[in-house]
């Protein structure tokens, strides 16, 4: 299953593979945040674990952070996922 959101310009995609993971997408700044192969959720590149293993709680933050900034700034996501 894969759905797209559109919020300020940007594309947030997610995708839910039952049994493998789930993976959320924003296409136009390059951002991964997943749960497959490594059997935790986490942001890429550093693959730095995040706090819930919900796609659609980390769906939710991302959009809330995209509303906020209208474009994804890293650091402050990674806060948001990971604190």
């Amino acid at each position: 299953m894969e759905r797209e959101i559109k919020v300020k310009g940007r594309t947030v995609l997610y995708r839910i593979v039952p049994q493998k993971g789930w993976a959320v997408v924003v296409k136009e700044d390059n951002v991964l945040i997943d749960n497959y192969h490594h059997g935790y959720p986490h942001i890429h590149p550093e693959r730095e674990p995040i706090k819930t293993d919900d796609v659609y709680e980390v769906v939710e933050i991302v959009v809330r952070h995209i509303e906020r900034y209208g474009k994804v700034k890293l650091d402050k996501l990674r806060e948001e996922l990971c604190g």
